[in-house]
């Protein structure tokens, strides 16, 4: 099973976490010690934390106001969690993650949990939505609503992903609702064939209102690059999907981090991963998207390697500092930095 650990975001317009003075420099908030996804609701951020002498992650919150983040008290797990918080069905904060058995290379025995941050009694499986053969991954949460995907092969380089939705509260018997996901057929740049995608992956679902964003990674025989990704944007209710970014991938590990939602607005982070000099000269970039009128803007560059990224409006949360390989020594120094929103500039739609 193919895992990007992209950073995520449950977003509110309401009060933003470790606020800092405008032209304030960005503050470490968390060390996770090694790359995780990071998410945001409400001025308190989820994330995973590794643990170096168990080789094991724990799932950890940083609490608005809260001087040191805290490790919640659920079970670890091999790989990480792949959290996201957002409001539960009464717009109590509330966190959904997987947790899965394996190794990190081939994880297997993915499931559901929620965990109410807000007097809740511990974490609960989401029985109405895990299957027992299949992997349930990807799990996001917006007021007692749920979206997620689930692989259906357990060969990791094709696990045919289907998205779904559902309610908290739904029985188990009715049917979770199916969504667009990742793209099946595409015509490419090169010699202008059509045909189907191959290995195909959702790499990262994030939930507001009605609008589901979703990053999906996919190859194309007639396109060029080795993959390319996108950033697509849902609508739950009719279930109609667009495109709001592409980007063609290769050796560079060109990437799509944090789709994040705040105020009407949906914006990630274009990094890369692998070389840096696939991305303009070598730096990274946070981008935003306004569903309203469909224009971008572009903030200032930065680090080319981003493994996390949330906007909350104000402020970006980037995880940054980690190194290419594995967990360990090699991402001991992996932080999690608030950074003051910089100012953001009309750009061109970053599409195909």
């Amino acid at each position: 099973m193919y895992r990007i650990f992209s950073v995520l975001i449950g977003v509110g317009a309401s009060a933003v976490a470790l606020a800092l003075p405008a032209g304030a420099a960005a503050q470490s908030v968390a060390a996770p010690g090694a790359p995780t996804a990071v998410r945001e609701y409400a001025g308190t951020i989820v994330f995973s934390q590794f643990d170096a002498a168990s080789a094991s992650w724990s799932l950890a919150v940083r609490r608005v106001g809260a001087a040191q983040p805290e490790r919640l008290p659920v079970a670890s797990s091999p790989t990480p969690f792949d959290a996201d918080i957002g409001p539960d069905g009464r717009g109590r904060p509330a966190m959904i993650y997987q947790r899965c058995a394996g190794s990190p290379q081939v994880p297997t025995g993915c499931d559901l949990f929620v965990f109410s941050l807000d007097g809740g009694s511990g974490e609960r499986a989401i029985r109405n939505a895990n299957d027992p053969h299949n992997d349930d991954v990807h799990p996001t949460l917006w007021h007692g609503r749920i979206a997620w995907t689930r692989e259906y092969s357990s060969n990791p380089n094709e696990p045919n992903p289907i998205v779904y939705t559902k309610t908290l509260t739904a029985t188990r018997s009715l049917p979770s609702t199916r969504l667009p996901g990742v793209p099946r057929r595409r015509c490419g740049d090169v010699n202008r064939g059509c045909g189907p995608t191959t290995g195909r992956r959702v790499e990262a679902l994030e939930l507001w209102g009605k609008n589901l964003a979703m990053t999906v990674a996919y190859g194309c025989g007639s396109c060029s690059g080795i993959g390319q990704r996108e950033l697509r944007l849902v609508d739950v209710v009719d279930r109609t999907a667009r495109q709001v970014a592409f980007q063609v991938t290769g050796l560079s590990g060109q990437s799509l981090i944090g789709p994040s939602f705040f105020a009407g607005r949906l914006g990630w982070y274009k990094a890369c991963l692998g070389d840096p000099s696939g991305c303009r000269q070598g730096r990274g970039q946070p981008l935003r998207y306004r569903l309203s009128t469909r224009r971008y803007t572009k903030g200032a560059p930065g680090p080319v390697r981003v493994d996390g990224f949330a906007d909350s409006g104000s402020q970006l949360y980037e995880v940054t500092g980690c190194a290419f390989g594995s967990e360990g020594a090699f991402d001991a120094s992996c932080r999690i930095d608030a950074v003051p929103a910089p100012a953001y500039a009309p750009v061109r739609a970053p599409l195909r």
